[in-house]
């Protein structure tokens, strides 16, 4: 009975999950094309369709279309054996002029509904397209194009270029800002060396997306189609005022051109050898935030928050008892610069012990800013039964769009606090303390004895003797020795530059092992960005740079003040450039990431012994 109880159960589920099962119909266009630019509209579903509907396109001619084709698949796992299928329709189509051209819904019925796409808009500019032929066609419909490659052994700054984009240029000081690093290319781009990404000088940054993959997409640039790719997109808050200079970001793109002309047979064209790597150097140029102070004759409730918030507050529970713990609980909800607000000040009453405040933050980071809420919890005991009142709580920020502050203000909070028992503890949160009933001698005034008492002395104290002076020598000498030596522990503790100094080739060591596991398991890049941590973590505890200043300037400065030899520093570099260069290369082979790994052990091996 349990079996067959277990079987249905198993039955309901399988078939709940596929009557929850929901189909997709998707529309697929790129988003910029040329004026000339023949492409596809591509129209996909997960499921057979039975009925399908045209859209309506306005401003492009229909070529052909719709074309339907059917693809099925089956899987067979463990003896289960499952299919399905996925059709499209797809429209090849042209612009009949430049501006936006608009593709209307379709709707289609796949197993028994009717599913509808979204309207699509395709932005037509007057720019050559990049591609030509079946390649122009493919990379439309999936919108990573490649682009065609040079006629000559020339890159021009226009056919490759690094922007640096920020969402604002002119804030006050704590005003959140995007900061966006595109690549844009009308060439083909094999890969990336020596790269440096912008430094961000008198702000508190963060990367916010951080590509593993470069994956390009079209861009509408003066009238010409790039394709573009995001490489690091940064949240910025600033902490200082004045023209804040941003340092420019900086790679060298390996780029791939058509040869020189020579003599070529048929074999060229097929083996595709008439073409070669060139290598660009591109920099995102000097950029400045002007960053103005806040005004003066902020509040005195003023907690650093610049954007827009509101204020709620709240109790844990609304009556506690006598020696029990609860907490008032305040809420700062918005955006802005959540993660740099301060604490509230919250007056509790004065029956009341109040203790640290613990912060929590739910909070993310998207294009506007930081956006969610921080809260601050107040813990308390209260020592005394009653009703008890929490005055009114009040936050000030600064409003960006009002360009002045705000002051938020609570309603009062009521705590109703029953009889509870005088010997508690109150809760964890307070160790140690306890009250203590007070015991009543027995009689607490004696009997006074009158006349000359009997008095006489019994033994001899130890108090002044010789021996008690020994004793007290003794304790000085070992006390004066054993400070020595906790001052000469403490100092050598204190000395953190020595110490990092002391534990880098074991620290080094480890991080490396992570990345022979990843080598092993042949995990790319993985394994690159473990084996980059390693030699940067290895030369920032050796040579006691900071980690914010670890460039590669920086570096090799250091490295020749330590008097390293140039052999060293050579080889340190080189291995430095090969990680940061795999992080945006194509895959390689397992030979290739054995070769990095040996030399950067042995590279970490020759550094220890010269310094």
């Amino acid at each position: 009975m349990r079996y067959l109880k277990k079987v249905l159960m198993l039955m309901f589920l399988l078939v709940g999950g596929t009557a929850m099962a929901q189909n997709t119909f998707v529309v697929d266009a790129p988003r910029v094309v040329g004026q000339d630019e023949i492409f596809m509209v591509v129209f996909t579903a997960d499921g057979e369709i039975t009925e399908f509907t045209n859209p309506v396109f306005t401003g492009v001619e229909v070529l052909a279309g719709p074309s339907p084709s059917r693809m099925m698949s089956t899987q067979i796992i463990n003896g289960q054996r499952s299919e399905s299928v996925e059709m499209s329709y797809t429209f090849v189509v042209r612009p009949v002029a430049p501006g936006v051209a608009k593709i209307s819904a379709a709707s289609a019925s796949i197993g028994g509904k009717v599913y509808t796409t979204k309207e699509v808009s395709v932005e037509v500019v007057k720019g050559e397209a990049q591609q030509s032929g079946n390649q122009q066609q493919q990379g439309s419909v999936t919108g990573n194009a490649q682009p065609q490659r040079q006629q000559s052994g020339e890159v021009s700054a226009k056919d490759i270029f690094l922007k640096l984009s920020f969402s604002k240029t002119k804030v006050v000081k704590g005003e959140p800002i995007i900061a966006t690093l595109k690549l844009y290319t009308r060439v083909p781009v094999a890969g990336f060396e020596d790269i440096k990404f912008p430094v961000f000088d008198g702000f508190w940054s963060q990367e916010i997306e951080t590509p593993q993959n470069i994956n390009f997409v079209r861009e509408n640039v003066d009238n010409q189609i790039y394709n573009s790719a995001v490489l690091r997109k940064y949240m910025l808050l600033p902490q200082q005022t004045g023209d804040l200079a941003v340092k420019p970001a900086e790679m060298i793109c390996q780029v791939q051109v058509m040869a020189a002309p020579r003599g070529r047979s048929i074999f060229d064209d097929f083996f595709d050898s008439g073409y070669q790597i060139v290598k660009k150097r591109v920099n995102s140029g000097n950029a400045v935030i002007k960053v103005s102070p806040l005004p003066a004759g902020a509040p005195a409730t003023f907690g650093q928050g610049v954007g827009n918030f509101s204020l709620k507050v709240e109790l844990s529970r609304d009556s506690v008892k006598a020696h029990e713990a609860g907490s008032v609980i305040v809420t700062v909800e918005g955006s802005g610069n959540l993660n740099l607000i301060e604490a509230p000040k919250v007056e509790l009453p004065a029956d009341f012990e109040l203790y640290d405040v613990k912060t929590s933050n739910n909070y993310s980071y998207g294009a506007t800013g930081i956006s969610g809420s921080k809260k601050f919890e107040y813990p308390f005991i209260p020592r005394s039964e009653g009703v008890f009142e929490v005055p009114p709580i009040e936050y000030s920020y600064f409003d960006v769009k009002s360009g002045k502050y705000v002051t938020l203000k609570s309603m009062p909070v009521v705590i109703k606090v029953a009889k509870g028992d005088a010997n508690a503890t109150g809760s964890s949160l307070v160790q140690g303390i306890s009250k203590q009933a007070v015991a009543s001698l027995g009689e607490d005034i004696r009997y006074i004895l009158q006349g000359n008492p009997a008095l006489r002395p019994v033994g001899r104290f130890f108090v002044g003797s010789v021996s008690f002076f020994v004793v007290l020598a003794a304790i000085a000498l070992l006390g004066a020795v054993a400070y020595s030596l906790l001052k000469k522990r403490a100092r050598l503790k204190g000395d953190v530059v020595r110490t990092r100094n002391r534990k880098a080739n074991k620290v080094a060591r480890g991080r490396l092992k992570l990345a022979k596991s990843y080598m092993e398991q042949n995990l790319r890049s993985p394994f690159y960005e473990e084996l980059h941590k390693a030699l940067l973590g290895y030369i920032s505890d050796k040579l006691a740079i900071q980690f914010a200043d670890m460039q590669r300037d920086t570096i090799k400065e250091t490295m020749e003040m330590k008097k390293v030899s140039e052999k060293n520093i050579g080889d340190f570099l080189h291995v430095l450039d090969n990680c940061e260069m795999a992080r945006y290369s194509f895959a390689g082979e397992g030979t290739e990431m054995s070769a990095d790994y040996g030399k950067a052990m042995e590279v970490i091996s020759n550094l220890e012994e010269e310094l």
